[in-house]
């Protein structure tokens, strides 16, 4: 494969890994990288062959394809350049921190033909892949109501940074649990599809020194027309121990997830005890990172030789559309918890 030039643009904890899995997945491409927020003292990251001082140092290096981690608050400012260009992109998750304007976005992304693909790992998860094959066998019935729930103490996400400093605690750089927590309404509307409406509560309950909520109740309301269910997300950057649970309650059994050990278990009125369901594993934590990225250059790359088998036919992907609806969840949840109200989805209208 001829040599390609792969752009980063930030390096903060998840740029590093994308750093590393890139060089990992392309060994021999040219790798660049452009930190606006962390002092330039002109050492090269390892892993990387050149370091940027600019984004118009960034845009000359004229990469194959771009890698964006910066605050969500800089999302569409630096892969716009690079859409209008007809180069693909990655952008991480949340598709930016605010819905306004989005629209006028995904219409450039859509006329470029560049290839836009949003940082929603889970959707790499096999487990969840399992979860939708078991719902569209109608092994749960219809689906009543369902809990998505991710939790971890701010602090022990990084240990060895000063969680105060992240992007994560702070609302000038798109922080809260809200738009850093987002792959779980991500996954959720996934798998239920677009809620009716939106209702949400969600604070800083915790005394952690940050300026945003550290917790968010959502509750995702569907209609008769989209199945009369409730979806209950919870979010927060609280508990001391990590987790990462679904649970599915349908006419017929109910389905329980742990995605961080990636185990599913089905109740049903005869084994109310449960049995455990096969379902791919993955080898440890990174892999889905790599299953990510080897599906973006798949997309993006000539001559690309992918990694894993199921990259070929991957069609779960998180393009730019879906990426705005998610936001646009997140800013009714929002406007939501400030008014006190149920309010429809996509508008702000109060349901009665």
């Amino acid at each position: 494969m001829q040599k390609k030039k792969i752009l980063l643009i930030s390096l903060g904890s998840i740029g590093r890994r994308h750093l590393k899995n890139t060089r990992e997945l392309l060994p021999n491409a040219e790798i660049a990288v452009f930190r606006q927020y962390t002092k330039n003292d002109g050492v090269v990251p390892v892993g990387a062959d050149i370091l940027l001082g600019s984004i118009g140092d960034a845009i000359s290096f004229a990469p194959d394809a771009v890698i964006i981690s910066s605050p969500a608050t800089e999302h569409v400012r630096y892969s716009l350049p690079f859409i209008e260009r007809g180069i693909p992109v990655f952008l991480e998750k949340p598709l930016s921190h605010t819905s306004d304007h989005i629209d006028e976005f995904a219409t450039i992304v859509t006329e470029s033909n560049a290839f836009l693909m949003i940082g929603y790992v889970l959707r790499f998860l096999p487990i969840l892949h399992e979860v939708r094959s078991l719902m569209a066998a109608g092994t749960l019935g219809r689906v009543l109501t369902a809990h998505v729930e991710v939790g971890q103490y701010l602090p022990d996400w990084r240990p060895e940074t000063d969680y105060r400093l992240g992007v994560s605690a702070q609302k000038s750089l798109g922080g809260g649990c809200l738009l850093e927590l987002s792959h779980e309404l991500d996954y959720a509307t996934w798998l239920f599809g677009l809620p009716d409406s939106v209702i949400c509560s969600a604070s800083k309950l915790s005394d952690l020194d940050i300026d945003v909520e550290d917790s968010a109740q959502v509750f995702l309301e569907y209609g008769p027309q989209n199945g009369s269910k409730t979806v209950h997300v919870q979010l927060d950057f609280l508990q001391r121990t990590a987790n990462m649970f679904l649970q599915i309650v349908g006419t017929e059994a109910t389905l329980q997830a742990d995605l961080i050990n990636e185990n599913l278990v089905l109740k049903t009125p005869s084994n109310p005890n449960g049995t455990a369901v096969d379902a791919t594993r993955l080898e440890n934590g990174n892999e889905l990172y790599l299953r990510q990225f080897d599906y973006f250059f798949s997309r993006s790359l000539k001559a690309y030789q992918d990694r894993f088998e199921e990259t070929a036919s991957f069609k779960d992907a998180v393009d730019v559309r879906h990426a705005a609806n998610v936001m646009r969840l997140i800013d009714l949840a929002k406007a939501s918890n400030a008014k006190g109200k149920r309010l429809h989805f996509p508008g702000e209208q109060d349901v009665k």
